[in-house]
């Protein structure tokens, strides 16, 4: 459960840096060369129910490579 109570989400802004498929995705480079790491492939399913619950309060979301 993500708590955001204590949080104005209209003023708040969630910066995604470098999170890039050739890192993060077992099809990317990484993963094409046997490096494996259960941490960052576990990094867009923990992101995403914090992404999706800033969205919908009206934040703002940024991703940037």
């Amino acid at each position: 459960m993500i708590a955001i109570a204590n949080y104005n989400i209209k003023k708040t802004a969630l910066m995604l840096i470098d999170l890039q498929n050739d890192f993060i995705h077992p099809d990317g480079a990484y993963g094409r060369a046997g490096q494996k790491s259960s941490a960052i492939a576990a990094l867009a399913g923990k992101l995403a129910p914090l992404i999706r619950v800033i969205r919908q309060a009206g934040g703002l979301v940024v991703s940037t490579q």
